[in-house]
């Protein structure tokens, strides 16, 4: 069978997100899946899984900011900064609201943040996670994200509190929590976790995936997919002929000026930094990505579709 698109997928908690796409790629019985932004097994709500050709815009995907709402439990400081991992800390200090509102505008805007230790960032080669948890000594650096809103939903009672957060990549809800706790001379762990949002998608076009079988029917996924292009329409693009697509499918060059007439569109492109994609496209049917080298168009990516 071949399929290409996009799956969004309301993940349930206690599931990791390699186990979504297995599941998926068992049930298409098809080998290209990977998914974009990674939901840990404690954390449920919007996963993106790529089947096929989609697999190449995976990047796309994850560039886009994401919104969240979750609980944070004052008091404790957990070896995974969530309910998953044992309690390290413990304090009986609690914050009030006022304390909890005053603290949160620290924490907007470009921020520096340590991810958590248990995490995929790869240390010397190895997974994060798996050091710590042989126990293994190491330290990793502080990463600047971008946190465009973050704001208390309710205070639940002295132990726990709401909140909701739009975010850059990169952020770690985990470290968002634990470092907002001990900004208040408290510990806290993250106890609910839950994606709502990536760009302009959200719950509303996710799936449930029924755990209880064995196999998920083929059919309840195929009829969920959305084309690759749907991923693709807020990037700039160029449209080709048919020719110019011959040529860039066989990883030739053309010139801007071919492509482009417009001095203010062509400046446009040229003005575009190397980690933003950008796409040719025949009749709004997607061709590749390209990057302009020397007012060159050069394919980077080829979509077999």
């Amino acid at each position: 069978m071949r399929v290409n698109g996009w799956l969004f997928v309301d993940k349930p908690e206690g599931i990791s997100s390699r186990k979504v796409v297995d599941l998926i790629s068992n049930s298409l019985s098809v080998k290209k899946v990977g998914h974009a932004g990674t939901l840990d097994p404690m954390a449920s709500g919007l996963l993106p899984i790529a089947i096929g050709e989609a697999t190449k815009t995976i990047g796309v995907i994850q560039q886009l900011k994401k919104r969240y709402k979750f609980i944070i439990k004052w008091g404790e400081k957990t070896s995974t900064d969530d309910k998953m991992g044992a309690i390290i800390s413990s304090t009986s200090i609690r914050p009030n609201l006022n304390t909890i509102n005053e603290n949160i505008k620290n924490f907007i805007g470009k921020i520096e943040q340590i991810p958590p230790k248990f995490s995929a960032i790869k240390l010397n080669g190895k997974r994060a996670y798996m050091l710590a948890r042989k126990n293994k000594k190491f330290s990793l650096n502080s990463r600047t994200v971008f946190i465009e809103t973050f704001q208390i939903k309710k205070y639940l009672d002295e132990n726990h509190c709401s909140f909701e957060c739009t975010c850059s990549k990169g952020t770690y809800i985990r470290a968002l929590g634990r470092d907002l706790a001990e900004a208040m001379n408290c510990f806290g762990h993250l106890y609910e976790l839950r994606r709502t949002h990536i760009g302009n998608f959200s719950n509303k076009c996710a799936i449930l995936l029924d755990l209880s079988k064995k196999l998920i029917h083929s059919s309840a996924i195929l009829k969920n997919i959305l084309p690759i292009e749907k991923v693709l329409e807020s990037l700039p693009f160029i449209n080709l002929t048919e020719k110019q697509e011959i040529a860039m499918r066989n990883g030739q060059r053309i010139r801007l000026d071919e492509l482009i007439e417009d001095e203010q569109k062509k400046n446009f492109f040229l003005n575009k930094s190397n980690d933003t994609y950008m796409i040719c496209k025949n009749k709004n049917r997607p061709i590749c990505f390209f990057k302009i080298d020397n007012n060159f168009v050069k394919p980077t990516r080829v979509f077999n579709l």
